[in-house]
């Protein structure tokens, strides 16, 4: 085994199970890796669902309820499933696949045509009476792993990594700014952890979420206060406070002055 995967591997993983299936419902009971090697539909986690394609790759953390459904539209529909045993990866609690997050979906893109390979061969050697297929198989499940795991960890361009996932989230931000009560909700519908949602935001953005949410309310209030002749409870509460004292102080303690102030100021420039 190479250094590589010595470092990142710290013992060495069993496989458990291995088999092609189509829809699927289960709690992952160890953690699984999941190849969509045809058709396309989606994955339900709890009450969310992600749409995968073919050559998408799914990660579970053990524990994890999750439900594959193919389009029926879609006349090839097969994926291969394999469950990890004995799995502890460097940085990561023993046993488990994903760090912060129970489920993560990947794009394989260029890497589809050899992820299919190695998992189709994979189910065949456990199924096989071929000499030495339990360690052919061995061998293939540290291939997939590692295959998986360099696509989750370190290439962000074809996964939903950290640019893709603060991507969405600023995105739902963006749009729902005025209607959000708490991050950790946001996070619930994002299935994002919140710490990692406030470690990307402070990464991209030089301020964590709750920061950012503010910004983008007090934004729109100086517009509103600029181009509008509404009070200033009316102008909180289209900005999502619905206490004006609140509001006032919030406004204040980012801008320097009140709402009201801030008007007077504004119009005195533009006269």
């Amino acid at each position: 085994m190479s250094s590589l995967k010595r470092s990142i591997l710290r013992q060495r993983p069993r496989l458990l199970y291995a088999g092609i299936g189509g829809d699927a419902a289960r709690t992952a009971e160890v953690s699984e890796i999941v190849f969509i090697s045809k058709g396309s539909g989606k994955a339900e986690i709890g009450e969310h669902a992600f749409p995968f394609a073919a050559g998408d790759l799914l990660l579970f953390n053990r524990g994890c309820e999750h439900k594959e459904t193919f389009d029926t539209s879609v006349d090839a529909r097969e994926l291969i499933f394999i469950g990890i045993g004995n799995l502890h990866i460097l940085g990561l609690s023993p046993d488990a696949l994903l760090k912060d997050r129970e489920f993560y979906l990947i794009h394989t893109d260029s890497f589809a045509d050899t992820l299919r390979t190695y998992t189709t061969q994979l189910v065949a050697e456990t199924e096989g009476t071929q000499p030495m297929h339990e360690a052919v198989a061995e061998s293939l499940l540290r291939i997939v792993l590692l295959l998986s795991l360099r696509l989750a960890a370190f290439d962000a361009s074809l996964t939903f990594g950290e640019n893709a996932d603060y991507v969405r989230a600023k995105e739902y931000f963006d749009e729902h700014f005025t209607e959000i009560d708490d991050v950790s909700d946001v996070c619930k519908s994002l299935y994002v952890n919140k710490y990692y949602l406030s470690h990307l935001f402070t990464k991209e953005t030089g301020m964590p979420p709750v920061k950012y949410l503010i910004s983008k309310r007090i934004e729109l209030a100086c517009k509103l206060l600029e181009t509008s002749d509404d009070n200033v409870a009316d102008i909180g509460a289209k900005c999502g406070y619905t206490d004006p004292c609140y509001f006032n102080r919030v406004f204040k303690k980012v801008k320097g002055l009140t709402p009201l102030r801030y008007r007077y100021l504004f119009k005195e420039k533009n006269k």
